[in-house]
Parts: structure tokens; sequence; C-alpha cells
């Protein structure tokens, strides 16, 4: 019978090896979700038209009295605020206030990926030399984040999923893929490098 040659031990002192390598390599990625919307507490919502209908849930003694037991247990928070007729000003008219949900996630960021000699944004006189791509390479468990991702910021620059999340590998060896673009232009003094023709 042939034993294992490699024992638990060593198999787990390289798995913690490798993934101090990958940590090490990887960039924090902003992740920011689909916002949960909750329709407005203030004003009433019209549905045909998908905004507030300008017109005040209470009257102005029931908001004070709302407005003094919603502060009680959320000091500083505004939730409730009389007005007579107009744009409501708890959700400025929408009819729904909006909760910005963020995730962080370690990805290996590849910047213009046809072209893997550098890893970093070039800019020309005329634009961006190609690099409005980005690759992103990170843990699978991330999958479901990435999927119902709204947009991402890479090294301090906005971006969009262009396409669904990819796994690619095989069983623990599997690796998730993300390809997203931006359309952001350079900004003065942001030591981003500048081609001279």
């Amino acid at each position: 019978m042939s034993r294992n040659r490699i024992s638990p031990k060593t198999k787990e002192r390289f798995r913690k090896s490798i993934r101090n390598v990958i940590d090490g390599l990887s960039r924090t990625v902003v992740i920011n979700k689909q916002p949960i919307t909750h329709e407005c507490p203030n004003c009433y919502y019209d549905k045909l038209t998908g905004r507030s209908t300008g017109k005040c849930k209470w009257t102005i003694q029931e908001a004070i009295d709302q407005q003094a037991v919603w502060a009680i247990d959320h000091p500083g928070d505004i939730k409730y605020k009389y007005f007579v007729v107009g744009r409501c000003p708890i959700c400025l008219g929408t009819g729904y206030i909006e909760i910005k949900r963020r995730a962080y996630a370690n990805c290996l960021v590849i910047w213009n990926p046809e072209s893997r000699y550098t890893n970093s944004m070039t800019f020309t006189p005329a634009g961006t030399e190609g690099s409005t791509m980005v690759q992103l390479k990170t843990d699978p468990k991330h999958y479901n984040v990435f999927k119902n991702a709204e947009s991402l910021i890479v090294d301090g620059v906005a971006c969009k999923i262009s396409t669904p999340p990819a796994l690619r590998g095989l069983g623990n060896q599997s690796v998730l893929i993300i390809m997203a673009f931006t359309t952001e232009k350079p900004k003065l003094d942001s030591g981003e490098i500048i081609k001279d023709y």
C-alpha cells in the first residue's frame, strides 16, 4: 500500500502561504450593491407616476408627535416633517427613501487585460489608450455579490460590470472572473501615466 508522501500539516502550511500571497497581491474593491427602497413615511406615493404626490400624510400636530417619538429612538435623524403642498422635505419629491449598500472584496486587479505587461491605466492626449477595461479575479464566494452589483469602485475609479461574473477552473482551484469598464476621464495631478507623442 502506497503512503501519501505529503503530510496534511505540510499541505495546510502550503495553503496558508498561498493565501498570504493572494492577500498580498490583491486590492480591495468596493461593490455598490442594489439599494433598498422604502416608501416615504412622510408623503403619499403615487404608483401611477412613480413619484411623490406632494401631499403630507400628517396634520401638523401628528407630525410633531411622530417626530418626537422617532427622535427618542433615533437621535439626529428626521423622518417626519410637516409640509402643506409641494416637494416633500424628507424624500425630496421622489416618493421613496433609498438606502445605499456596499460590500468589499479582495481582488486581483488587471487594467487593460489584453496587454498585461503593465497593471496601470495609461492615458494619451487623445484619451484613454484601450485601458477602460478592467479584469478582476477573486474568490468564488463573492459570486452573488458581483452578480447583483450596481457598480464597482476599483482603485478609486467608478466602473460598471460589462459581462456577468464567470467561474473558471475546477473544484477548489476555481476562480471568479469579472470584466468591468469605466468611462471616467483622468483628473489633473492624479498621478496617472500620460504618454507624450
